[in-house]
């Protein structure tokens, strides 16, 4: 079995020796945030007429928070957090709450660039405005950036997203974006993990996580 890279939850259990299996699962979401941060830098001439540039890289963030935990749960959570030492390993994080799986997974038919804003799939059944995706790409293990659909072609089988396609894709792969489950590979923001233990023996804590592409 494989060891588990994707943060516990109920869809993503894990066992006591670290792999991805067996029945013991983290505690759901109590709520999720999702920002995109896109920096923009605005000049301005003399006559008023502004240069808008992209500063810096697009990067998503994210605040997880959790209702109160049992122990078992809490341990659970805690100790894979633990493992990935904060700020230093990335991890996965699967947001359901974000996907669509009536859209399923569609493959990537036709060459696309880096920078590109639109992919062309086999279909387009099912998919939505503000759908979250991710890239699966056989030639490319390193293309782990998430998207968002902004529109959709009105007579072809093409998608339009932000931010902007990170890796080059090439037909030849078979890539697929999947809808079902998005994830992020993300670190966390702080070297510190903090939770605390209420008078009732129940444990609280909330995460605040960023995209983390290496």
């Amino acid at each position: 079995m494989a060891i588990q890279d994707t943060l516990p939850s109920p869809g993503n259990p894990i066992d006591q020796y670290g792999e991805n299996t067996g029945s013991i699962t983290g505690p759901g979401f109590a709520s999720v945030s999702l920002t995109s941060d896109q920096p923009v830098v605005t000049n301005r001439s003399n006559s008023g007429i502004a240069f808008r540039s992209i500063n810096r890289y697009h990067n998503w963030t994210l605040s997880i928070s959790y209702n109160p935990m049992t122990k078992i749960s809490f341990d659970t959570l805690y100790s894979f957090l633990l493992e990935k030492q904060a700020t230093l390993e990335p991890f996965f994080v699967e947001l359901p709450q974000y996907g669509n799986t009536s859209a399923g997974t569609k493959t990537v038919v036709a060459d696309a660039s880096a920078g590109s804003t639109s992919l062309d799939l086999n279909s387009k059944a099912s998919i939505n405005i503000g759908d979250l995706f991710f890239v699966t790409d056989p030639m490319d293990d390193v293309h782990v950036k998430a998207y968002k659909v902004t529109r959709l072609s009105s007579s072809e089988n093409k998608i339009f997203f932000s931010p902007v396609l990170q890796r080059k894709i090439e037909a030849s792969s078979m890539a697929s974006i999947s809808f079902g489950k998005p994830r992020l590979r993300v670190i966390m923001t702080d070297d510190s993990i903090k939770y605390s233990i209420g008078s009732n023996g129940l444990y609280s804590l909330s995460l605040n996580l960023e995209e983390a592409l290496s």
